[in-house]
């Protein structure tokens, strides 16, 4: 029995693959004044890489560096670089759900000086979402993503949170 399964981690540990995708970024920009919120939506695009660890015939790993940029309140562009390492189950032939944390830096802001106080340039949240396979090579994606930390803070009770749904097209490479 040990020998059967250390023949099906092995057969696994092949197929660790590369990809990219890319596809719509919309973004919630939740803003808290005082006792006062809202939240204000604008859709953008999101493109990256991504390396699939797989560890069993239905677990892998993985890690994906995305870049995005999104339209802001006042119609200026918010550039983000996330790095988020996902902890992916299949179910199924044609499923896949998956989560794990997040590390986003915030890159640009058109129109802002993001040096100042005010703004974090490390913002940390939480991924959860699924992928249908479309074929052994290419997925459709859905994601939340749900801010942890603020990316504007200007004091007692008054921030801004990043929240997005990504959808898009995932393309793994041969080995």
């Amino acid at each position: 029995m040990g020998l059967v399964l250390n023949s099906e981690f092995l057969n696994a540990q092949s197929l660790n693959q590369f990809g990219v995708k890319a596809g719509v970024n919309m973004m919630g920009i939740h803003s808290k004044l005082d006792e006062t919120s809202s939240t204000k939506n604008k859709t953008g695009f999101f493109v990256g890489v991504f390396m699939e660890f797989v560890r069993t015939v239905d677990f892998s790993i993985q890690p994906e560096i995305n870049y995005s940029s999104t339209d802001n309140l006042v119609n200026d562009n918010i550039s983000l670089l996330h790095i988020p390492i996902l902890l992916k189950y299949k179910l199924g032939n044609k499923f896949e759900i998956y989560g794990g944390p997040e590390s986003q830096f915030l890159l640009k802001v058109s129109n802002t000086n993001i040096k100042n106080d005010n703004y974090k340039k490390f913002i940390l949240a939480a991924d959860l979402g699924a992928s249908f396979l479309i074929s052994e090579n290419l997925s459709l994606d859905a994601r939340y993503n749900l801010a942890l930390s603020k990316y504007i803070d200007y004091g007692y009770n008054s921030y801004k949170k990043l929240n997005c749904i990504q959808i898009g097209l995932a393309y793994k490479f041969d080995n």
